[in-house]
């Protein structure tokens, strides 16, 4: 009966690992990952440089916008104390 366990322990042991081996090299596993990380990496990068460049923008339309404003709070100031001195010389 000993011998009938060792035999079947040692068949299921084949089986098993004969079922593990499914043939596919296992380089083949390896060197897909890493291109998937390097064109991840790349569309990252691209994206960092996409978000920088449209901060960038917002910025510079952001400063523009503010030396417009401040030029017109000038002229109005301008105007209002031009104003305010003509009624003070007419009366």
């Amino acid at each position: 009966m000993k011998k009938y366990h060792v035999l079947l322990i040692a068949a299921m042991a084949t089986l098993g690992l004969s079922a593990c081996d499914n043939g596919d090299a296992p380089t083949d596993e390896v060197t897909a990952p890493a291109v998937d990380e390097s064109s991840t990496m790349d569309s990252v990068e691209e994206a960092s440089d996409e978000a920088m460049e449209t901060i960038e923008e917002v910025i510079d339309d952001a400063s523009d916008s503010m030396d417009e404003m401040m030029e017109d709070m000038s002229d109005s100031a301008e105007e209002d104390l031009s104003d305010a001195v003509d009624n003070m010389m007419d009366k």
